[in-house]
């Protein structure tokens, strides 16, 4: 009962904070950088792929690594990586996560050409997506760096229905 409590609790302070949060005005335009605008072609999302992890004795871990073409030095160096899990409810209904909300259970390191995926639980099976984002200006740091308004922390907690709808209005 007390679980129940603390569980209804929660998701009226999620959901009286989501309803209370609006989106502010569409500032100008800014410069255009030395590589050109970053137009929306330019950011691309992997295939949805089954993880299948191996488990490892010796740090009582499961580890996947996936083919990640589009991660590029230049992704790694000025871009942003957004990664999301696929999994079902007891309905079957799918469900999709940030992965950066469940980095009690997942870790992720990023090199070109692909991902390496440590985890606390077998995911196998769960469906997993990337989405890369190039930069197209430099800020004073990493932490500061914005895309359409929005830092990279701040993209890293939205669902990926939201960066999808964030990315849209790239256009």
């Amino acid at each position: 009962m007390k679980q129940l409590r603390s569980l209804l609790c929660a998701a009226t302070i999620i959901v009286i904070g989501m309803s209370s949060c609006s989106k502010g005005t569409t500032g100008p335009a800014g410069p255009t950088g030395p590589r050109g605008p970053a137009g929306p072609d330019s950011v691309v999302y992997s295939n949805w792929v089954a993880l299948s992890f191996t488990y490892n004795p010796n740090d009582s871990l499961y580890v996947d690594t996936l083919s990640a073409p589009a991660i590029t030095a230049g992704i790694l160096d000025s871009g942003v990586i957004l990664t999301y899990i696929q999994y079902p409810d007891v309905n079957n209904v799918a469900h999709i996560q940030p992965v950066s909300a469940l980095n009690y259970i997942i870790s992720e390191d990023y090199s070109v050409g692909e991902i390496n995926i440590l985890s606390t639980q077998d995911l196998t099976n769960l469906q997993y997506r990337y989405v890369t984002i190039p930069g197209s200006k430099a800020a004073g740091n990493s932490a500061a760096r914005k895309v359409n308004g929005y830092t990279i922390t701040q993209l890293k907690a939205m669902s990926y229905a939201q960066v999808q709808q964030v990315l849209a209005n790239n256009n």
